[in-house]
């Protein structure tokens, strides 16, 4: 399944492929949190701000599931 989750701050969708829900969302939480440090918006933004094993939790819960690649996002692997 593809897993996809928009950026907090700049709203890109990031997605990733996995058998496996939590691997996704913890990749997902992983490079979404990246590409907010490598652009310096980190700051920017507070959805991200608690322990990460609470974002990822959350993301769990909220992240988009499909069987077709999300068009237009940005794949993390």
């Amino acid at each position: 399944m593809y897993y996809s989750y928009p950026c907090s701050y700049c709203s890109k969708v990031f997605y990733t492929f996995s058998e496996n829900k939590q691997v996704a969302s913890q990749t997902l939480y992983e490079g979404i949190k990246a590409h907010l440090m490598t652009y310096d918006e980190d700051h920017k933004e507070y959805q991200f701000d608690e322990a990460p094993q609470i974002e990822v939790r959350q993301m769990y819960a909220s992240m988009t599931e499909t069987s077709d690649r999300p068009q237009g996002g940005y794949n993390l692997g």
